[in-house]
């Protein structure tokens, strides 16, 4: 093999083919991850919807920089109770994708649980009258609809009853069983 390099080429050109076909092409057929979930229809907002709209003004204003937008099935995730984990089915209609790779601020997925409309709309406009301490910029020059549509966006960030329910069981148990 040391004198052959064309034979270790061809060796790695196969064994990435089957990483590819692993990562990438093998997942197209897993109905699973291709079908949405009903979290995921949620999602699926109407084109010209004050969420759709939200959804854009998130994306213009780079939140997704210091945002997540996922549940990772890890203690770091769990122990925050942060909500359900999130799956591949959450994200059907999500286009871009949203996840984020930098948890500067806190993970965004299920945010429209945890607080009303009234404290977002606040956060937005002075974020340290809500979270002390945080570095998030104020998005005070925004103008009132793109407030009202950015609100209506993370308010929708929130999975249905049954999956909550679930979320809720699931905790329950893990706490008892501790």
């Amino acid at each position: 093999m040391e004198r052959k390099p064309s034979a270790v080429l061809i060796v790695a050109l196969i064994l990435w083919t089957f990483g590819v076909a692993g990562t990438v092409i093998l997942p197209l057929f897993d109905q699973e991850i291709n079908s949405a979930t009903a979290s995921g229809e949620l999602r699926n907002y109407p084109e010209d919807s004050a969420e759709a709209r939200g959804r854009e003004i998130y994306i213009q204003n780079g939140c997704q920089t210091c945002h997540t937008q996922f549940v990772r099935a890890l203690p770091a995730d769990t122990n925050q109770n942060l909500g359900p984990v999130t799956k591949g089915g959450d994200y059907k209609y999500d286009l871009p994708h949203l996840l984020g790779s930098n948890r500067t601020g806190p993970d965004l997925m299920w945010v429209g649980l945890k607080y009303n409309e009234d404290w977002q709309r606040q956060h937005l406009i002075d974020p340290q009258s809500t979270s002390p301490g945080t570095i998030m910029p104020s998005f005070d020059y925004l103008s009132n609809q793109e407030l009202d549509d950015l609100v209506a966006y993370l308010m929708s960030l929130k999975p249905t009853e049954e999956r909550l329910e679930e979320y809720k069981k699931e905790m329950s148990e893990a706490k008892n069983h501790n």
